[in-house]
């Protein structure tokens, strides 16, 4: 607009849009001027966020008992949570250390109690398997049946615990049930497309399907 002198037409419509440019920054600014004061933050640009900690090495399973007391509880599971964020896990123990950052155990259990508590855990995914299919109308078992049927046979075969043939697969077999347990229980979600993207990992890694469903939830 500066560069290029206006048509007295454009001149017109500048004039009339001055008043609404002028208020619409006066206003902007009043709330920049709000946001500022109600963070305190001083004049200028915000304060910058403090420098990431260095990168870390995978989680060991020396590291892993540095975070637990007498018994196996684990003492640190907020330190537990930002070494798996900076460094990962070693391939080896994510079986174990999943099942922390999951939230599958109550705080403060030992090693013993653990052990206990997915017992019953594990019992009481059969019973709801069961009765969540034997409750379900054959239709609705059908139609979930066949959403999460989709998705469990486009898994990635290429891995190996998912590598075979089709018929009869106890792996799949055990992510049909899974999904298709979680969706009858949670019927205002039931199954979305991807929930499987989620729960195969759990499953090859934890190997068992009701822990891979308390995962999983």
């Amino acid at each position: 607009v500066a560069a290029v002198e206006p048509l007295p037409e454009r001149r017109s419509l500048l004039a009339a849009a001055l008043p609404f440019t002028q208020a619409l920054l006066a206003q902007v600014g009043r709330t920049l001027a709000r946001a500022q004061a109600a963070l305190a933050w001083p004049e200028g640009s915000p304060p910058s966020p403090p420098p990431p900690p260095p990168p870390c090495a995978p989680l060991s399973d020396a590291d892993l008992r540095t975070y637990l007391g007498p018994g196996g509880r684990l003492l640190r599971p907020h330190d537990l949570r930002l070494h798996v964020y900076h460094g990962g896990v070693e391939p080896g123990l994510r079986k174990v250390v999943w099942r922390y950052l999951l939230n599958v155990f109550p705080a403060g259990l030992s090693g013993q109690e653990r052990l206990a508590h997915l017992r019953r855990k594990a019992g009481e995914y059969a019973a709801l398997k069961a009765l969540l299919a034997a409750r379900a109308a054959p239709a609705e078992l059908a139609l979930v049946g066949a959403a999460v049927r989709k998705d469990v046979v486009r898994t990635d075969r290429g891995h190996p615990y998912f590598g075979g043939p089709e018929e009869g697969h106890p792996h799949l077999a055990a992510l049909q049930a899974l999904l298709t347990t979680f969706a009858l229980g949670h019927p205002r979600l039931s199954y979305c497309q991807g929930m499987s993207d989620v729960a195969a990992p759990l499953l090859a890694v934890l190997d068992d399907e009701a822990q891979a469903f308390l995962c999983f939830c």
